[in-house]
């Protein structure tokens, strides 16, 4: 190991260990074992969502509910457990907590955030996430302090989601399968990223053109998948995986205003779906994505990109990639995969590092006021200023960083913060605590693969937004340049690599089979406890005010309510609204709001100026309900089930029809052709919920040249190439459609 390394993990404290297999002793060790389980961690509204940190952007409904889930992995005395939640980060303490109250200790556990802005805020442990500020919207609107109620209820539910996959636990085979997913994501500080390599460019000046080691190297392609089969009889029964990639969770911006997991909801869906399907699962058999996010401080796919129906694109296309790399990992599946962990707690401290000092107080630069790309905060919106560059003579420990905010009383951050380097199989997944650059998590891997390289490891994965909060960690060139990421990297340009080289000290320890450093003593939880009052149960009753009118494939009917405000009518685990069709059988289930086809929304009679909600069953509120029918949906008639906590409601039938919507357009053609093809409505953000295809790609279209008719096909691609003469080209309203009888509303002429 390099002397530097060696050096800053000297001093990074106490840890505990999982035996790792010692060399030829697999045959005779106990086979494999795994579970998969998981919790509706979705609470009431009312909560401001975290990761925008501004007093309007609060959840006022639900597009997709909040989910963890959990994998639990189990060979003889070694257990190891990957978790992901839909929130913005997880906190140490609720972390301890919750694996205790499940039988596990937090060094067998890595929780992740999916880093989705749409989760709630007000359950970590350090109040520095737990902030939100006034805006000219809502000028009162704040949150300094957890509310216990939900802090209680997230510790809870990630509790139960560990403890379902426990007891799910059978005979298993794992192994791992990796692909690349390209063009999805862009590096969001690009000029910072280029300091890294010797370009130096003024904010806002660069381009992913200019890096030295090609236009991708900006963001991190890499999909890393972790597949579990559970083994029953001669059957292999697919029922989760881990699965990683770098991408913020921004799709979905503060102006969107409810609930919901931005790309990684639309990925687990179609993932276990699509996994569903091949391995034919059996209908009781949960099958769990645990989305763990990357190395993604810096990297996005919501810079370009907005609105459910955006990410519901990019979650299909990570979940397409994983998918890939799921079937490949089918090939290498083993039955004892070595397994085994380290785990340590180090300090910043102010203590001296072969990278420099360590700052003992977190301070957050002027950089990090006026927020990220994605979306700016409440100062810009005043001054329409970005902070972002802003730098002064460099001092230590804080560099050239200009300070905004400081911590002096170390409850906004933690000082100390755990670190984990676990192996399954071939590959070592390392976790970090906070929002590490895509060029610091290339380090972080460099780093332990140099540290296990004589023990023949050469894969490693980072988990990132893992087990604890820090804010960011950059790369000391990207702390220099001062971005967000530099801005609210709070203790130290040395801190990136601190952790980088602490890590890959950890994971050199596990591949050698040495014990982790001591553990600095530390209380995560900063005295909270999962303690405080359960929600009330919300109304008795409820009466719909609004019933459901006969709508159009693409449309949005919906259905309005009254019962009790902030959402405490809408049950975990199960459908709160679903949508039926008739049959000649009955009313069949189409639909339900666990999905990504419908949102609901509820208005408070009194709306709330505080941080922290009142939730009183006695203050009622509307809600009101859309389901968006995809252009394949039954016809026929269908209607609107409320399934309340303690009520229910069934809404009068309503008539769904096909689509009038799509329209004739033209594209580039040859000299004497025309060609057309049958558009489907583009989506338009925050209102339209998923993606369709751009255009029809298979379906008839009525052409009328001169006094000739003619029903021609759409081809493969769904376009139509008619010869141009003289003749003007024509299609009456209604004279195209897709295979589902959708139509165009307006006639065509090309002419």
């Amino acid at each position: 190991m390099p002397r530097g390394l060696r050096s800053a993990c000297a001093i990074a404290g106490a840890g505990a260990a999982l035996a790792l297999t010692a060399p030829g002793a697999a045959a005779a060790a106990p086979g494999l074992e795994a579970g998969v389980g998981r919790a509706d961690i979705t609470p009431p509204t009312g909560y401001i969502m975290l990761g925008w940190a501004r007093g309007d952007a609060r959840a006022s409904g639900q597009h997709t509910r909040l989910y963890a889930k959990a994998l639990v992995l189990r060979r003889g005395g070694r257990r190891l457990v990957l978790v992901s939640e839909d929130l913005n980060m997880v906190a140490g303490g609720m972390v301890q907590q919750a694996a205790r109250a499940a039988g596990f200790h937090e060094r067998e556990v890595i929780v992740q955030a999916t880093h989705t802005h749409a989760g709630p805020t007000g359950f970590s442990n350090f109040l520095f996430k737990d902030r939100a500020f006034p805006t000219p919207e809502a000028p009162k609107a704040r949150q300094d302090e957890p509310d216990p109620r939900l802090y209680t209820f997230m510790v809870r539910r990630l509790t139960l989601a560990i403890r379902r996959a426990r007891a799910d636990l059978r005979p298993a085979a794992a192994g791992w399968g990796t692909t690349r997913l390209r063009n999805v994501t862009r590096n969001r500080s690009v000029e910072a990223h280029l300091a890294d390599h010797g370009v130096q460019r003024a904010f806002g000046k660069g381009s992913a053109a200019e890096d030295p080691l090609g236009p991708l190297h900006p963001i991190d392609a890499g999909v890393n998948v972790l597949r579990v089969d559970q083994l029953r009889g001669a059957r292999r029964v697919p029922v989760g995986a881990w699965g990683v990639f770098a991408d913020h969770g921004t799709v979905n911006k503060s102006t969107f205003g409810v609930y919901n997991g931005d790309h990684s909801s639309a990925a687990h869906r179609v993932f276990e779906a699509g996994v569903r399907r091949a391995g034919r699962a059996p209908r009781g058999q949960d099958v769990v994505l645990v989305y763990g996010n990357g190395a993604a401080g810096d990297v996005s796919a919501g810079l370009d990109r907005s609105g459910p129906a955006a990410a519901e694109l990019v979650g299909r296309r990570e979940a397409a990639a994983m998918l890939a790399a799921w079937r490949s990992a089918g090939r290498r599946l083993s039955r004892s995969p070595a397994l085994g962990s380290r785990w340590t707690r180090v300090c910043f401290c102010g203590q001296r590092t072969p990278f420099g000092r360590l700052a003992d107080t977190a301070v957050f630069g002027s950089s990090y006021l006026t927020g990220s790309e994605e979306g700016r905060g409440p100062l810009f919106d005043s001054t329409g200023e970005v902070l972002e560059g802003r730098r002064q003579a460099p001092s230590e420990p804080q560099g050239s960083k200009v300070p905004a905010l400081a911590d002096p009383g170390h409850t906004l951050e933690p000082t100390a913060v755990p670190l984990t380097a676990a192996r399954v199989g071939d590959r070592v997944i390392v976790a970090v605590p906070g929002e590490m650059t895509v060029e610091l998590g290339r380090r972080t891997r460099a780093a332990a693969q140099r540290a296990m390289a004589d023990a023949g490891l050469h894969k490693v994965v980072i988990a990132g937004y893992a087990n604890e909060y820090v804010s960011y960690l950059t790369t000391p060139e990207e702390y220099e340049a001062q971005h967000y990421e530099g801005g609210t990297t709070v203790y130290g340009p040395a801190s990136g690599a601190f952790i980088a080289a602490a890590l890959g000290d950890l994971a050199g320890r596990l591949a050698h089979g040495r014990a982790a450093p001591a553990a600095v003593p530390f209380d995560p939880t900063r005295g909270l406890r999962p303690a405080g009052p359960g929600y009330p149960p919300g109304a008795r009753s409820g009466r719909i005010v609004r019933q459901p009118r006969a709508a159009r494939r693409l449309e949005r009917p919906s259905i309005s309510w009254r019962g009790a405000a902030d959402g405490l009518d809408r049950p975990l685990e199960r459908a709160f609204v679903s949508v039926q069709r008739e049959t000649a059988r009955g009313w069949r289930t189409v639909d339900d709001d666990r999905g990504l086809r419908i949102l609901w929304r509820v208005a408070d009679d009194a709306p709330q100026e505080l941080g922290i909600p009142v939730l009183r069953t006695s203050r009622r509120g509307t809600y009101t309900a859309v389901w968006e029918p995809p252009r394949d949906a039954a016809l026929g008639r269908h209607r609107f089930i409320v399934t309340a906590r303690r009520y229910r409601l069934v809404s009068r039938a309503f008539e769904l029809r096909a689509a009038r919507s799509l329209r004739i357009a033209k594209l580039p053609a040859a000299p004497g052709l025309l060609a057309l093809v049958l558009r489907y409505p583009r989506p338009v953000p925050e209102r339209d919920l998923t993606m369709r295809p751009a255009w029809a790609r298979a379906g008839t279209v009525t052409v009328l040249t001169g006094e000739r008719r003619t029903v021609r096909p759409l081809r493969e691609g769904g376009t139509l190439l008619v010869r141009n003469g003289k003749a003007a080209v024509s299609v009456p309203a209604g004279g195209a459609r897709d295979r589902y009888g959708n139509v165009n509303g307006r006639p065509f002429r090309s002419r």
